[in-house]
């Protein structure tokens, strides 16, 4: 099991996850982990120094006691059910949105996979109870602090 140099707890608000890859998506007991392949962490993140977002290495997304509400694996018009038992691989995040309520978080998952094998989207709406974000370093300043530098 990877180590991680920085684990913080219910900062996914803190992320930019529009075009990051997500390797694997899987449950561990109650817990739903996504095993990212890099992440935007925004300036605002706790264990972000710098003044803009930068790209992380490697690093993981824990939904704690996770339940899906909805889960669904769309090819063509076609849709299979996402349930505990599914491992999900090598997919692009599009939308990964928090919303804090009745104690815990409901997320709003949707992804895109490329390969004429594989789905076309993965939708998703899970309820946690917490989770946790975790990474081991901070590489280039993210790609879009530089578009928005050159809009302004």
């Amino acid at each position: 099991m990877a180590q991680f140099g920085y684990v913080s707890e219910n900062t996914i608000e803190h992320l930019s996850l529009h075009d990051c890859g997500c390797s694997v998506m899987r449950f561990d007991g109650d817990d739903l982990i996504l095993e990212m392949q890099w992440m935007e962490v925004l300036a605002t993140h706790p264990d972000n120094p710098f003044t803009q977002a930068h790209q992380s290495g490697e690093g993981r997304i824990v939904l704690h006691g996770a339940h899906i509400e909805r889960g669904e694996l769309i090819k063509g018009d076609k849709s299979s059910p996402i349930d505990k038992t599914a491992q999900v691989k090598d997919f692009e995040i599009l939308a990964l949105d928090e919303e804090k309520r009745d104690g815990g978080f409901v997320l709003s998952l949707l992804g895109v996979f490329s390969g004429a094998d594989k789905p076309d989207f993965i939708e998703m709406k899970i309820h946690c109870s917490s989770s946790s974000v975790l990474f081991s370093e901070l590489g280039e300043v993210s790609w879009f602090e530089d578009y928005h530098k050159q809009e302004g």
